[in-house]
């Protein structure tokens, strides 16, 4: 899923496909960081656990968790594309 938000792009994933992600990214990289500061979701009353993460980024950065998703989670790298397709669309 995406929506553009002051030309970054914003992607989100279930915590499980960001939890594979970050698994995935170096830590201490930007990307690591920019994983690092999204906002959770929290489910209801029946699960109320963060069911979804959101978080914004540059295109640059998109690009280079899209590479990253590719090679490691590739279930992953189809949302990071579609958000990326979208904001350059949007241009």
């Amino acid at each position: 899923m995406w929506k553009r938000v002051s030309g970054m792009v914003e992607i989100i994933l279930s915590e499980t496909q960001l939890a594979r992600l970050k698994a995935a990214v170096p830590k201490r990289s930007v990307e690591h960081a920019a994983l690092e500061a999204g906002d959770y979701f929290a489910g209801d009353e029946i699960a109320p656990e963060p069911v979804a993460v959101t978080f914004t980024c540059t295109m640059e950065i998109a690009r280079q968790l899209l590479a990253v998703a590719r090679a490691s989670c590739p279930d992953v790298a189809v949302g990071i594309r579609a958000a990326i397709d979208q904001q350059a669309r949007r241009r």
